[in-house]
């Protein structure tokens, strides 16, 4: 796979993403958003600004943790699958080639300050420049484009400060000349100003240290365009009325020699022509890793792949938007176009904010960002409700350019990248399974030695963050009754990591098994020791299960973690399918187990569980106290029966035994007070959860998560457990008491 050298510093990153913004958005947009809102065009900057803060932070972490060319494609095409991919890849490309070619035409208004040679020659010729440039490497472009914004923002900056002594109040009023529609109208027209905050991602394969300098290059840029922007426009809105402004595609111009007379306004026309220029050159060095990155996923023609051997950059990538942009500024319609791919860009930046939360929430094992966005997932939430608002006020060219993109982007999927790869995206590998019930999967690192000719008693999964993972080990024993363990230590990774390309076992892996090699040894235990990379990890421990024909597969899982909810709950699907019995164990650091708590719900997993808890006691020397939850107006004579049934179910215990009846309103809260007093609490899952209640968190999900005490949460598969049900149902029927009673 074609690699791009990381030679981009803090400074090269910060003057690539303002220089895809500090374009058309200031030196050509504000004359119509002034009209538009009158001296509040400002402010309306101000807002498209905190609307694009969450995607700044959500882009700032996906960078961090897929540091490679693409961008948000990259992003998308990982998480929700190549389909996704596609359409965002081309959608992020086709938006900002056009926002170049936009810019590329746009400086000819303040060219035309200086020469009346056609503006569309002179826009060919500034872009086969800029295409020289971007072959001739990265380090040229950003070398140029920190000496094109430094020249850009101080001469800015100069005529903002230079016009506050000359503001006149009487432009200030009124503040909103269309209200607040026209004011969230102008924040959805000038979101545009701000698309290219995020597009360093896109390079992000090569920059320097990009854990840390990619979220600060976006987030210093973000900064400061939202301070020249708001002070720009509201020095226009000072020394020009809006009526003036009407129109206007060179406002700065006007605005430089209102203030400072006829040679600060060829000043300013420079300046203009600079950035309109150096938009372009960073609208085409993002634009081109677009394709480079889909070619690399085999969901475009690998020629686009290739890099230069000597200047190490995409040349065809880079030809082909070239040939693009020059194809739209002679024939197309640039601005209106631009603004359709704007649109786009905003659904997005909503998508981009889903995408974290995805992430997260399924809990990829893979994704580890350098930086983490802060009040996630509110943060993320409003990214998305936000991004919604502005694209309702930009009325029916939303779904114009959603056609747009989609259609073609869908069409080139099915009828090439389709072909290419079988990539389903973590909402593909984490959503709705329907391969469970295949016989056949080989998605493991060819380096793993399982032998399935043999079988083993007990499967142990391993994932790399447990507490202990000699505890699961020996709860895994105790269920084992001296026969073989398997153990597996399961690491995952993205479906575009080649598997028989990763190196040998970590450091990680190695102290794992020289641990378990000198347990098995002490304790005099059959335990094999297994490392796996795999795809899909889930899909692996339900294969190996399967395989080696185990009773029991256990592994950590500390329940629901903190947030607003949880999308992926992978304990609820492996309980859905496993054909083994499943314990899930929440380690709570109690190392010495005495005193076990049972928890009896009067269902078909009943006996299983007590079985288990009384082989548990067993091996740890422990007594057991099994316990009944009743609601809290429970009769008398409905205790009295319940405590006939449980002393009926734990008779044959051979380890000291208790029973204990509790009244309360609430089961789960009964149960987590209770747990205080014991070192391991055991309880059976029978009932299979409803989506709901994976998303928002079940009560064997509280269970687990809230108990002071060690638990093992115990489920029978999925047909045993529908028979156990009936018998208990049959059960039950002797011993409830007849109406003569």
């Amino acid at each position: 796979m074609q690699i791009l050298p990381r030679q981009l510093g803090l400074g090269s990153l910060i003057a690539i993403s303002i220089s895809a913004m500090l374009g058309s958005g200031i030196f050509v947009l504000p004359g119509i958003v002034i009209h538009q809102t009158g001296p509040s065009a400002w402010l309306a900057y101000l807002l498209a600004a905190i609307c694009v803060l969450p995607a700044a932070f959500s882009k700032s972490e996906l960078s961090t943790a897929m540091p490679t060319s693409g961008g948000t494609y990259v992003y998308l095409e990982r998480t929700f699958g190549p389909l996704v991919g596609t359409i965002a890849g081309l959608g992020l490309c086709l938006s900002l080639l056009l926002k170049s070619s936009f810019a590329l035409v746009g400086f000819g208004a303040y060219l035309a300050i200086f020469t009346t040679v056609p503006v569309e020659l002179t826009a060919l010729a500034l872009l086969a420049a800029v295409l020289i440039l971007n072959l001739l490497g990265v380090m040229k472009v950003g070398g140029t484009l920190v000496f094109i914004v430094t020249v850009t923002l101080g001469g800015l900056l100069a005529l903002a400060t230079v016009s506050l002594f000359s503001m006149e109040q009487s432009h200030l009023t009124p503040f909103l000349t269309e209200g607040l529609d026209g004011l969230f109208s102008a924040t959805a027209l000038v979101f545009v100003s701000f698309a290219g905050v995020t597009k360093i991602a896109a390079i992000a394969e090569e920059a320097k240290n990009p854990e840390k300098n990619l979220p600060r290059g976006i987030l210093l840029s973000l900064f400061i365009v939202t301070i020249v922007y708001c002070g720009v426009t509201f020095s226009l809105s000072s020394h020009l009325p809006s009526s003036e402004l009407y129109g206007d595609l060179r406002p700065i111009y006007t605005l430089s020699e209102k203030v400072a007379g006829p040679m600060w306004a060829m000043g300013a026309a420079v300046l203009g022509v600079v950035a309109m220029t150096s938009m372009a050159n960073a609208g085409i060095l993002a634009a081109s890793r677009f394709p480079f990155a889909m070619s690399r996923d085999l969901l475009l023609p690998p020629l686009l792949s290739f890099v230069h051997p000597r200047f190490l950059t995409p040349i065809w990538s880079i030809l082909l938007s070239g040939v693009f942009i020059a194809a739209v500024i002679s024939f197309l319609n640039v601005e209106k176009i631009a603004k359709l791919a704007s649109a786009f860009m905003l659904v997005l930046y909503a998508v981009e904010n889903v995408a974290v939360i995805i992430l997260r929430e399924t809990r990829v094992q893979w994704y580890k960002p350098g930086f983490k966005s802060p009040f996630y997932p509110w943060m993320q939430i409003f990214g998305m409700v936000s991004c919604l608002t502005l694209l309702f006020y930009m009325g029916g060219i939303v779904f114009s350019a959603m056609l747009a993109i989609i259609i073609p982007g869908t069409l080139l999927f099915f009828f090439y990248g389709r072909k290419q790869t079988g990539r389903r995206g973590v909402i593909g590998i984490r959503g709705r399974r329907r391969d469970f019930v295949e016989e056949t999967y080989e998605d493991f690192d060819q380096r793993a030695t399982i032998d399935f000719s043999r079988t083993a008693s007990v499967v142990i999964s391993l994932f790399g963050n447990e507490r202990s993972p000699e505890m699961v080990i020996e709860m895994g024993s105790g269920l084992a009754n001296d026969r073989e363990l398997e153990v597996i230590h399961l690491k995952e990774v993205p479906e575009q990591t080649v598997l028989t390309g990763i190196e040998g076992d970590s450091p990680l892996v190695r102290a794992l098994r020289r641990r378990i090699q000198v347990m098995a040894k002490k304790r005099n235990l059959e335990i094999s020791f297994d490392a796996i990379v795999s795809h899909d990890i889930y899909r692996t421990i339900f294969d190996v299960s399967k395989r080696l024909h185990c009773r029991w597969l256990v592994t950590e899982w500390r329940g629901k973690t903190s947030g607003a909810f949880t999308i992926h709950n992978p304990m609820g699907w492996l309980r859905d399918h496993l054909s083994c019995n499943l314990a899930t164990f929440r380690d709570a650091g109690v190392r010495y187990i005495r005193k076990i708590l049972v928890l009896i719900q009067s269902e078909g997993v009943d006996g299983l569980v007590i079985h288990t808890a009384d082989h548990l006691a067993q091996v740890h020397e422990a007594e057991l106290v099994f316990v009944r939850c009743l609601d809290e107006d429970a009769m008398d004579e409905v205790v009295d029966h319940e405590r006939r049934i449980l002393e009926y179910l734990v008779t044959g215990c051979q380890s000291k035994w208790e029973l204990k009846i509790l009244k309360s309103t609430s089961q789960v809260d009964a149960m987590i007070s209770e747990s205080v007093e014991y070192d391991l609490f055991i309880f059976g899952i029978s009932q299979k959860e409803s989506r709901f209640r994976r998303i928002f968190g079940s009560d064997s999900d509280r269970l687990i998560e809230k108990a002071a005490c060690s638990v093992i949460a115990i489920q029978m598969p999925q047909h045993v457990r529908s028979f156990g049900n009936i018998l208990s149902k049959q059960f039950l029927a002797l011993f409830r008491p007849s109406k003569q009673d």
